[in-house]
Parts: C-alpha cells; structure tokens; sequence
C-alpha cells in the first residue's frame, strides 16, 4: 500500500479531479472549469459530516450479532498484534481454537487483522471499533464521490454529491455499518474503489506503476471479502462506459489482478487445508436438493425481495434463512412478475449499452454485484441479507438520481443546470433523504447490543427458523446467567417463557428442527426445572436426528438426576457411542456404573478419563470415594491427595482430609491440609 495514499486523498479534496480521456456518455465534453481553490473540500468535509449524522450514535454500541468471531471475547484477537501471524495462517472462522467447536472455513485476515491492532491499543473497547466503522464508512463516501467526479466529468458536481449522500443514507447499509463483524464489508469495497481509483490513474497518465497499486488492493479487498471478485466484471464496465481505452489496456489491468487473486485463493487452500463447514438446512434449502425449476423459482424470488428492500427498506432484519424466502416453482405468477422485471431492466440495460447510457451502466452495475446473492450461482447463507445489497445498492442510486435529473429535462449530462432545476432536484433528494437517515438513525439503536437487536426484529422474522433460534438462544444463556449470580427463579420465569416461545415457534417453522428441540428441553430443565417436558423434547431432538451427541447426552443427564439410572445409562453410553472421549458423559456415567453396582466399569472409565485427561482432577476424587466407600482408606488417601496436587484449591476435598488427618490424629497433615483449604476460600453458597 503506497504511503503517499492518505496524503494522495487529502489532497484530491482540496484540489479539482485529473484531466479525463473519458468518452461523455449522452453529450460532448465541456470547459474544464477551474477550481483548485477548493476543490473536493467542501464536498469531503460534507460527506464526512453526514456520516457521523447518519452512524454517530453507533459508537455508544456494545458487541452485537457475530462480533465474536473478530472482536469482544475472541481470544485470538485479544492477543493484540502477537496475533496478526496466526490470523494470517488460519481460517476466518477456526471454532476449535476459539470457541471448542469443529468449524473452519473462510480466509479473511485484514478486517481480524485491524481489531487486533485495536485491541493492542484500546483494549477491549466496542466503541473504538464502532468509531473506526464509521470512520471507514465515510471514507468509502469521500472516495466514492472522488471516482463518481472523476467518471461523471461532463454532469453538475450535484449528481455525485447527491448519489454519495442517498447511498449514504440508505438504510440497508445499516447491518454493514452499525455491525462490527461487517467491517470486511467496508474494507472490501474500500479495496475495490482504491483499486479502480489506480486503474484509472493508469488510464490518465500512462505510468505502469498504477497497475501494480491497483492489484494490490484488488488483493486487499480479496483478503478483507471475496465480495470484491464482481470488480473483475465492474472494471472493465467502467472503462468501457466512461473512457476511450483499447481492450489490450483493459487486459493488460486484469492480468495482474487475475495472479493477484490466484495467489489470494490458492495460497490458503494449499497451506489451510480442506473447510469442513456445511450449510444447513434451516440457513439456505436450496443445498438440499432443489430442482432446477426450485433453484430458478426462488432465485427471482430473491432478486424481487432485493428490488423491494431497495425501494422500501422496512422491515429489516439481522437474519433470514428458512423460511422467509419459500422454495418455489416456475408456477408462482411472483416468479415470472420477477423475471419479466428484470429480462426487462437487462433488456434495457443491452439496449442501451452502444450508447454508452447510464441507465445501462447503472443496471449492470447492480445486476453484476447481486449476482453472487441470487442464489443462481451459489446458494449463499441466509437466503437473503441486506449487507448482499450493500454495494449493489449503488447501482439502484445511481438510476434513482439520474431519474430525479431527468424530470427536468434531457441534458443531465451538463455542468451548467439552471438554478430553478437544482433546487427542484436538491429538494426531491432532501425529501428522500429525510426517511431513509431518519430510519437509519433510528435502526443503528436496534444494534446496541445482541439481545437488543433480536428482540426489535423478532416480528417481522416469525417465519424465519434460525432467527428464532438464535433469539432463544441467546437470550436462555442470558437468564442462565442471571440465575447463576443468584437471582430468584420466579423472576427470570417471563424471560424463560419468551425462550421457550421462540423455540416452539422455530420448531414450528420447521418441524425437524433437531437442534430447536434439544435447546426447548434443556429450557425446560435449567429454567423452569420441568424434567417431563425436558425428556419429552430431548427425544424429539434424537428422533430427527439420531446422531445428536448432545441430545443424548441431556437425555442421560435429566434421567439422572431425576433418579432414573436405569434410563440414564443406556442414553450416556449412546452419546459415547458418537462421541468416544466426552469426558462428562464418561463421568456421569461412572457414577451410575458405581451406584448400581457396577464398580468394574467406573473404575474403568475413571481411569479411561485420566488416560485422556491426566491433568483433571475428577477421576481421582471418584476412584477416592470408590475406595473409600470399598474400605479400603490407604488407596482413597492416594487418589484425594493426587486431586490435590493437580487442584489444590479444591475447598471441600481439602476440608475432608483435614477432618480425616485429624481424625486419625495427624495434626500436621491436617493443618497443611486446612491451611490449603484456607488459601483456596470456602465456595460461594
């Protein structure tokens, strides 16, 4: 990255835009009009100001939805710059160093990358990211204007302005903004224009070093998305639209980047080795199975929802998934009303396109950025989403300005617009604008933090399954908390009640549901202590899914506890079947082997635990209490005083030798043994 880039920018805000070679797209070129005495300026300064209008009260904002996977308590990006190589040398998502889980997949180290560095200097402070968020947002406003002038040369410095600022404002920009995690969306499409932006210095001056900043951010923005692939069509659109240039130039851009992006997609392939996500049902049917007719069917029943979120941004909402967007046929008359639509706007934009017309610029800029979110290509997670819109949206705008212009008549294309027709056109944008900011302030506060953001959105996402689950989730994981720091159970009883609701309801949405069932009954369990409706849901989970390790475990574990070992055994060693090395199964289940009798096998798991586990000191204080309960003090003193010297902080196995020290009269063992206890604090009641 060129260090002269920040100084670069500063500069073309104060100073007018290059000599162009461009073509104009419906009239001849004008006078290039001399404004080095301000410039860009003003135009930045008002930009950036709109900005911080439209995000400001983000920065008050906690964690919210997915922020984990980069920031707040992701161990990898708490160690601060010490983290940078390991970013770089693992998946976006690595469950197994993070969070215990089996999923890796994604390579996206820049946006991690930049909340290391935040973590290093800040520590662990939302309101820093959701600053540099917004910070980013209004730089990728002042970049995007500079380009527009740069390309729009022969139209009023009104039309740039006033698409930067609807762009801006557009509520569907929210999830990428006021979403930390959605950084990478910002860093990628900052990547992509700083890339054109040196493309296109190429094309002004002439000078080949251009190209090789142009890749390199191209490579940037890979590394931040893969969202900025669609730029190797949007590239060569905008040379072909705005300049004169010969095809061999065009290639002789693309080569560079083609090797950059072969490096950037291979390297972690060769290095990381094979992703082992997979999507699932509940995030996009389409994987499973669809027909052709199904895949085309609901494609443009995705592409009308985009249309319609463009136009009317209400609701919005943090996930969609099954079944907000139904599978469907070629049958639905919706489908065909989508495809005429937008056979139409194609139509148009191939009509057009000798003529180098806007609207066909504008059409084919969208059309190319949404086609990786139409579900035609690749059915991505979630169906839908509004950050899929974020950069297409600038195609939409575009149109949308071009047609306030054109009320007013055919030569938009002039940088002399009769005062009457910009106030005309500066007043229909205020009065488009006052919505869309109104409504993109008001959003930001759904995102305050996880449980905030959930409970706004839930209306509108009843027929959304995942939505509800992770609703239900969350928020059961909060009132587990809350009973924990010893809150009365009755007073957490409202919020188990909306858990179980939403639970039912994703349940509801989608009857196999395996894993809505197994978090319904451990509900059931943990917050209301109802251990019939708890069994009754864990075996719904096994029925969908006989695989379900955890169901089965929970299965074991309400049998247990309500007395029933004959019940728990069979469902413990069912979850060791699938899981082998489950250390709490292999416990629980060694206490029942032992209070039926069957000391052999727990004496056999407990040593199988300490085979796997040697540094816990459970295994040790079971086979201890075996012994002791066998007789046999000597081999029980052995075991308790192993546990000890793995954990000595163990207060009541510390008191109990001491009794026993004492007991047998060994004063000095049983002050050392009362001294640890002492050390390690009596338990909190």
């Amino acid at each position: 990255m060129p260090g002269s880039e920040s100084g670069a920018l500063l500069n073309q805000c104060i100073m007018s835009s290059p000599k162009k070679k461009s073509k104009p797209l419906t009239s001849k070129p004008e006078k290039k009009e001399n404004t080095r005495s301000w410039g860009n300026l003003p135009y930045c300064l008002l930009i950036t100001a709109f900005t911080f209008i439209l995000y400001g009260n983000t920065i008050s904002n906690r964690y919210s939805l997915d922020d984990v996977y980069v920031t707040g308590k992701n161990p990898l990006t708490q160690q601060g710059i010490r983290a940078i190589p390991a970013i770089f040398s693992t998946y976006y998502i690595n469950l197994n160093a993070e969070e215990g889980g089996q999923h890796n997949f994604g390579y996206r180290p820049l946006a991690k990358a930049t909340f290391a560095l935040e973590w290093q200097f800040f520590g662990e402070n939302p309101h820093v990211s959701h600053f540099i968020n917004v910070l980013l947002y209004a730089l990728t406003g002042i970049l995007l204007f500079m380009l527009l002038r740069r390309l729009l040369g022969n139209y009023h410095v009104l039309f740039p302005l006033l698409t930067v600022m609807l762009f801006l404002a557009h509520p569907l920009h929210t999830e990428v903004v006021a979403s930390l995690k959605n950084r990478e969306e910002l860093l990628s499409f900052l990547g992509a224009l700083l890339s054109l932006r040196y493309f296109l210095r190429f094309y002004d001056t002439g000078k080949k070093v251009h190209i090789f900043w142009g890749a390199l951010f191209f490579g940037l923005g890979y590394l931040s998305k893969a969202n900025v692939m669609t730029f190797l069509a949007v590239i060569p659109l905008v040379f072909y639209f705005f300049t004169d240039i010969r095809p061999r130039q065009v290639l002789l851009m693309l080569i560079p980047v083609l090797l950059v992006l072969a490096v950037a997609v291979a390297l972690p392939r060769l290095f990381l080795g094979e992703t082992t996500r997979s999507l699932q049902f509940i995030e996009n049917p389409l994987l499973m199975g669809a027909t052709l007719a199904e895949r085309l069917g609901t494609s443009m029943m995705v592409m009308l929802f985009y249309l319609q979120k463009l136009v009317f941004p209400h609701p919005l909402g943090f996930y969609y998934g099954f079944d907000m967007i139904p599978v469907t046929g070629l049958a639905n008359p919706l489908v065909w009303l989508s495809l005429l639509i937008h056979l139409g706007l194609l139509g148009f934009a191939l009509w057009k396109i000798r003529e180098k017309h806007l609207l066909s610029f504008a059409i084919l800029f969208y059309l190319v950025n949404i086609s990786l979110f139409s579900n035609l290509i690749a059915p991505p997670t979630g169906i839908v989403a509004e950050r899929f819109l974020y950069i297409a949206s600038l195609g939409f705008v575009l149109a949308l300005v071009y047609g306030i212009f054109r009320i007013f008549g055919p030569l938009v294309e002039s940088k002399h617009v009769p005062a009457k027709v910009r106030n005309y056109v500066i007043l229909i944008s205020v009065i488009l604008a006052i919505p869309a900011a109104a409504k993109t302030i008001d959003r930001n506060r759904d995102w305050e933090d996880e449980l905030t953001l959930y409970a706004a959105d839930m209306s509108y996402l009843e027929q959304s399954a995942k939505a509800n689950f992770i609703y239900a989730t969350n928020l059961r994981s909060s009132v587990v908390e809350r009973l924990k720091s010893g809150v009365p159970r009755k007073q957490i009883i409202p919020d188990a009640q909306i858990c179980i609701r939403h639970f039912k309801q994703a349940t509801r949405v989608y009857p196999a549901y395996a894993d809505a069932w197994n978090n319904l009954g451990e509900s059931f369990l943990l917050l209301l202590n109802e251990s019939d409706s708890a069994i009754q849901y864990f075996e719904k989970a096994v029925e969908h899914n006989p695989q379900f390790t955890a169901a089965f475990y929970n299965l074991g574990y309400t049998y247990q506890v309500t007395d029933q070992p004959e019940k728990a055994i069979p469902n413990y060693e069912r979850a060791l079947e699938l899981q082998p090395y489950e250390i709490k199964a292999m416990s629980n289940l060694a206490l029942l082997y032992q209070k039926t009798g069957q000391t052999e096998k727990a004496v056999a798991l407990n040593e199988d635990i300490i085979t796997i586990e040697p540094g816990l000191d459970l295994p040790y204080i079971n086979l201890g209490t075996y012994a002791m309960r066998g007789g046999d003090a000597a081999k029980a003193l052995e075991y308790f005083e192993q546990a000890i010297r793995i954990n000595p902080n163990n207060f009541e196995l510390n008191m109990r030798l001491r009794n026993y020290f004492q007991k047998v009269g060994d004063s000095a063992k049983a002050d050392y043994y009362l001294d640890l206890a002492r050390r390690s604090g009596r338990p909190q009641q």
